[in-house]
């Protein structure tokens, strides 16, 4: 984010409140405000009401139906864009605002269709709507890690960089997979407040402040708040807190841990969580492999002893919630998605939000990954220019009214449990939202997975990668160069 989460919430109170009353609106300023600070602190809120869409042009597009690619996933779904009807629920009724709003200003009609419930039925049915030359659709949300390498070698999508009206410079487009997935010129997919999905999969840890109040655990937030929120720290509270809860010498679903994870995705954070990254593509250097120096050798180390000696870690299952309940207080930090604390609202015990440890305290910030299962948006070739155009000045007005009116509230309710808003977990997620970041080798995965190494490989190696790091790099780098000429392949019909 690039405005404070916390200023956004109150920006949004405010404006309610001077819509209430029935005050001016106030002309915003594209690309205004933008500068996130160094330690995320409540800004001062706006004081008049203002329309944030006043900067874009007043077109009529004559009753225009956009039209929505997309399918329907168990885990998050079409609800975190769209919404038919009004029902009381807090989101659902500022997403169907949102878009009535959209329509009436520009006399259009907001249509989303899903084509199945599996990640791979958007990618089949777009590949074989454009190879028709079938005018499908005007815009596609889908998974990144669906399509894969197909993102860029299939010739499916328009360069976002060429739309019109979107202007990758206000805070409500983020920049940081934008450029992560940009390369001589060419961007096939991109994200924005239009959906909440790149919020609801960024990675974090919750905490459990009933145990935490009954072992005399230091003030987290303070930790965060004064750069000492570091892995080691971690690693000295988890030790303290487990422990043989029922006293028969084992260590098992009946007792008490410092730390419960995936030990999939969720355990992949950690590399990313030191500022590291699987794979990098650029312009001047090529393929530039990650996890190949002393800081990721370390924490392969440490992790491995983490999650496989020290006892310390209780397992989660893959896609599964943890089989020690939150409210039994036996577990201190669980590794979630913050779409997970759709669960947690019901439980009695209170819970806290945090970033996941830094290194060490020379760390620059706090870091995590937002996992691509987030929906990326695209434009699919077949799109007349004409409808590019429309599509390019709806979007960043979708993705505009999101930032103010739907973003805010969003967040706003997973800090809320049904006992209390936690304020500090919504100054901790300033400091969660501004470190995501995106990794082109999770999403275009090579054969071998290079950035799933923790995940397929820790165990094996016993948590020295250095070996298999190596075995794999000649294959991995050929594979991402053949990815490279496809982006000057596609940068060129553009």
């Amino acid at each position: 984010m690039k405005r404070t989460i916390s200023a956004l919430l109150a920006l949004m109170t405010v404006a309610l409140c001077a819509a209430s009353c029935g005050e001016t609106a106030e002309t915003p300023t594209a690309g205004g405000d933008v500068t996130k600070e160094e330690n995320p602190t409540v800004t001062e809120a706006v004081t008049e009401a203002f329309d944030p869409l006043a900067y874009l042009p007043e077109t009529d597009m004559g009753g225009w139906q956009m039209d929505i690619l997309c399918h329907e996933d168990a885990l998050s779904g079409t609800w975190t864009f769209k919404a038919d009807a009004m029902n009381g629920e807090i989101i659902n009724d500022a997403i169907y605002n949102r878009t009535k709003r959209i329509e009436e200003r520009f006399n259009i009609k907001y249509n989303v269709f899903a084509v199945g419930d599996q990640w791979s039925t958007v990618g089949d049915k777009l590949r074989t709507s454009v190879a028709a030359g079938d005018d499908l659709c005007d815009m596609v949300i889908y998974y990144t890690y669906a399509l894969q390498a197909a993102m860029v070698t299939g010739h499916l999508f328009h360069n976002m960089l060429e739309i019109p009206h979107i202007d990758f410079s206000n805070p409500w487009w983020h920049t940081e997979i934008n450029d992560t997935f940009s390369l001589y010129g060419y961007l096939p997919a991109i994200l924005s407040d239009y959906s909440i999905n790149s919020y609801q999969y960024a990675n974090l840890l919750v905490y459990n402040k009933v145990l935490a109040a009954n072992q005399d655990v230091e003030n987290l937030y303070d930790l965060v708040r004064n750069h000492k929120w570091t892995k080691d720290k971690f690693y000295s509270i988890i030790k303290d807190i487990t422990n043989d809860s029922n006293g028969d010498g084992k260590m098992d679903v009946n007792d008490t841990y410092g730390y419960a994870t995936n030990f999939g995705y969720h355990a992949l954070t950690w590399a990313y969580a030191i500022g590291d990254m699987g794979v990098r593509l650029s312009e001047e250097n090529g393929v530039e492999l990650g996890y190949q120096n002393e800081k990721f050798a370390n924490l392969s180390e440490w992790l491995y002893d983490l999650l496989y000696e020290s006892k310390l870690t209780f397992e989660i299952g893959w896609d599964k919630p943890c089989d020690i309940s939150w409210d039994e207080n036996r577990v201190l930090f669980q590794a979630i998605w913050l779409n997970d604390l759709e669960k947690f609202r019901e439980y009695e015990s209170a819970y806290g939000l945090l970033p996941y440890p830094m290194y060490d305290e020379n760390q620059e910030k706090y870091y995590t990954y937002d996992d691509c299962r987030c929906g990326a948006f695209g434009i699919p070739l077949t799109s007349s220019p004409e409808d590019v155009d429309k599509t390019g000045l709806i979007l960043e007005a979708l993705s505009a009214d999101s930032y103010y009116n739907v973003i805010p509230q969003y967040l706003d309710t997973v800090v809320t449990s049904k006992l209390s808003r936690d304020e500090e977990s919504l100054e901790m997620l300033d400091y969660i939202m501004a470190g995501r970041v995106y990794d082109i080798g999770y999403a275009i995965p090579d054969s071998r997975q290079y950035t799933w190494l923790i995940y397929n490989d820790l165990k094996r190696a016993k948590g020295n990668l250095t070996s298999t790091i190596e075995k794999y790099r000649s294959s991995t780098v050929k594979y991402y160069e053949k990815i490279i000429e496809a982006y000057k392949e596609m940068s060129e019909l553009e």
